[in-house]
């Protein structure tokens, strides 16, 4: 009799493609054939899932990793959080904006630092706002935006910081907590009902304005968060927003670039068309139509697929191959195919111009290496292309990350002969490091890994807090490598940070910790000849490589309950929690796991994925409390026979009860200032420690008469009197 576990893997695949989860985990319960890891960690399966559920954007880089998420699907429920740092001067962070009214509340003394500490947030921080699961975050030149499992957009700041409005013309304004972008009256939001021409799957921030993207392929543009946003219509393309023959819509992706929009059409190509500006006031007007359009040459080849009907002759575009990820820089645009192949087109007067392929590799002589007959090696085949403003960077098969600019494709167009002095740039802590993400600023970059971590590149400028290593033009940021120059007090990294790399760390915990380590340590006066020597270059790079080291290790060394022999074995297994519970406690999660990672200009964000457990042991493992001194045994108070005893006995064998104890008999136990014959101990109000206590205040000295004034004879044995103070007149009724 056959069973499942007959059928091929191919057909179990189809099979679970129409299975929701909670099915998709019994069907692979079932046996231990079904059980198989090839089978019940999918890639295929648990990517559409946490993509259709949560809307994560696509990850070439790690697609085929189905443990990666199957771990994503069962964190993402509760424990996404959204991080920022960096400039915010706009309110773009999120977080921490003083707005002018509250900058002039504080006295003038404070004021210039506390503004600047408000505006430069140099450690990352959690946003503020609502709005749910949140799948996506990404920076823009003057705000920030995340999109939630809702399909609902929300931005934090400005998004065009130059866009004026109204009489007298004035700035959009900025705000500190994230708004919810809204729709042309008409429209469903979807934070209220789900609707498939609003709901966004997926969206991209530019500079100055955002684009979304439906579930229906309706594209949606906004330039001012307190305005309505507004659909796009391309003049003479079809974008069939209902969907083609197979039910798909055509727009496959879309890019808001620096200064330009983008789109990927099936059948067309990708369209470029400059970003739409709706004015306040004419929120009836729900649709924008672009007049002017500009198509890269050959980007509408598309690949066989099975059982589609669009199987007939060779394309001419078939040697470019299908365009798998595309960038829209400030000057050019960037894409890679199928083939592994990458490809550049420069855009003049908002048209592309023709399509030049790039090389990664070349010799001296700026010749590429042999293309082999079937397809090119893994060092040169191009997986994904990622980048904004002027930066981009290829990721190859192999695991080599290649940097490169636009000045640099200006170059190899304009000269094709200066490929070989003018190449890309290859960070040695990228190169086979398990690099998913690369997000590009004005002039810093930021590098997110598979397993979960981000490093920072680049320059800081003005001492912004950026690279996210803290520091704000304070010791802090010295001690993790970063030297201040200038004086705007950019701070640029140390050449060895570009060996290993510099972590941006989530945890408070770091941060106490390094900021102790600048301040000093245990004996702050014995540090200050060492902490005079980080000002070396050499020695500020040792001590920064050596803190990276110890401050990277702490989920290993404290992320782990410690081991109690007093616990039982029946007790330690036991637990409250459910299976799934259990398996969610037990995936090796770090306690903050990075999802994606962005930037844009002076400010940087990343989303987190926090596990709550994990950080809750860390913080109770690497926090030792400083222990108080042990309490000396207070004497016992006497009982009501000793006190009847003691008043019987004769006044000159009674032991006075009023005498003061020395400062070394006084008790620290509770309540002991209550009891007769102690002194309640003080406390210092900085350290909480017990301060010594006085000793009894000297007899004031009384007034001498004339004749006793005192002199350097020998005392007599007559006796003296002592001059009594005059009393004062009392002051008449």
């Amino acid at each position: 009799m056959a069973t499942f576990s007959d059928l091929p893997l191919d057909i179990l695949h189809l099979i679970n493609a129409y299975l929701d989860v909670p099915s998709f985990l019994a069907f692979t319960a079932a046996s231990k054939d079904l059980a198989d890891p090839s089978l019940s960690l999918s890639p295929t399966y648990w990517y559409s899932a946490v993509h259709n559920t949560f809307r994560v954007p696509n990850q070439p880089v790690v697609s085929t990793d189905g443990a990666r998420w199957k771990k994503l699907y069962k964190r993402l429920l509760t424990q996404t959080k959204p991080y920022t740092w960096g400039l915010n001067s706009k309110g773009q962070l999120g977080h921490s904006y003083l707005t002018q009214d509250q900058i002039h509340a504080i006295p003038p003394a404070e004021r210039m630092r506390r503004a600047r500490r408000a505006r430069q947030v140099s450690w990352p921080e959690e946003m503020e706002g609502e709005g749910g699961i949140i799948a996506d975050l990404q920076a823009g030149g003057w705000g920030t935006t995340y999109l939630t499992s809702k399909g609902c957009l929300y931005t934090a700041g400005t998004i065009n910081g130059q866009d004026t409005w109204g009489a007298p013309p004035s700035l959009q304004a900025a705000r500190g907590v994230p708004v919810r972008l809204k729709y042309p009256p008409g429209w469903v939001d979807p934070e209220s009902r789900y609707e498939a021409e609003t709901a966004l799957g997926s969206f991209s921030m530019g500079r100055a304005h955002v684009l979304g993207l439906s579930d229906k392929g309706r594209i949606w543009s906004w330039s001012d968060a307190g305005a309505v946003g507004a659909q796009i219509k391309l003049l003479g393309i079809d974008l069939n927003e209902r969907g083609n023959t197979n039910g798909k819509p055509l727009v496959k992706k879309v890019v808001a670039g620096w200064g330009k929009s983008a789109a990927l059409v099936r059948g067309t190509g990708v369209v470029l068309w400059q970003p739409v500006q709706q004015s306040r006031g004419y929120e009836e007007h729900d649709t924008m139509l672009v007049m002017k359009t500009g198509v890269v040459p050959r980007t509408s080849f598309e690949r066989a697929s099975l059982g589609s009907k669009r199987v007939g002759a060779a394309s001419p575009d078939e040697e470019i191959g299908e365009v798998q990820e595309f960038v829209v820089l400030e000057h050019c645009i960037i894409f890679n195919t199928h083939l592994g192949k990458v490809f550049a087109s420069w855009v003049d007067e908002d048209q592309p111009g023709p399509l030049f392929e790039i090389f990664p590799h070349v010799d001296d002589e700026g010749t590429p290496p042999p293309a082999t007959k079937d397809q090119l090696s893994d060092s040169e085949f191009v997986t994904d292309v990622q980048g904004t403003f002027r930066s981009f960077a290829l990721f190859m098969k192999s695991g080599e990350v290649l940097n490169g600019t636009q000045d640099l494709i200006n170059d190899w167009r304009q000269d094709p002969r200066s490929r070989a002095t003018s190449q890309f740039m290859s960070v040695p802590a990228l190169q086979n490091k398990g690099v998913i993400k690369l997000a590009f600023g004005d002039h810093h970059f930021l590098a997110l890994h598979k397993d979960g971590y981000i490093t920072s590149y680049g320059t800081e400028s003005q001492g912004c807090g950026s690279l996210g290593l803290g520091g704000n033009r304070d010791p802090e940021g010295r001690l993790r490598g970063i030297r201040y120059a200038g004086l705007g007090g950019d701070g640029k990294l140390v050449p060895h940070a570009y060996t290993t790399g510099r972590r941006v760390w989530f945890e408070p915990e770091k941060r106490e910790w390094i900021k102790y380590i600048a301040s000093g340590g245990y004996n702050p006066q014995e540090a200050v000849e060492r902490i005079r020597m980080c000002s070396h270059p050499t020695v500020q790079a040792e001590v920064s490589e050596w803190i990276e080291q110890e401050g990277n290790a702490w989920a290993d060394k404290y992320s782990q309950a410690p081991y109690d022999p007093t616990r039982s074995s029946a007790e330690s297994t036991s637990s409250f929690r459910t299976a799934e519970e259990e398996a969610v406690s037990n995936d090796n999660l770090a306690p903050y796991f990075a999802l994606s990672v962005t930037a844009a200009g002076w400010h940087s964000g990343a989303l987190v994925l926090v596990n709550g457990p994990a950080a809750k042991k860390l913080r109770e493992n690497c926090i030792v409390p400083e222990p108080l001194p042990t309490p000396e045994p207070s004497q016992p108070s006497p009982t009501q026979p000793e006190q009847q005893q003691a008043r019987a006995q004769p006044a000159n064998l009674r032991k006075p009860s009023h005498t003061l104890p020395t400062p070394s008999a006084v008790p620290f136990a509770p309540n002991s200032h209550r009891r007769s014959g102690s002194i309640r101990p003080t406390r210092h109000p900085r350290t909480n420690r017990p301060t010594r206590s006085r000793p009894p205040r000297r007899p004031r000295r009384e007034h001498l008469g004339p004749q006793q004034q005192p002199t350097c004879s020998p005392p007599t044995s007559t006796p003296t009197t002592t001059a009594r103070r005059r009393p004062r007149p009392r002051p008449n009724a």
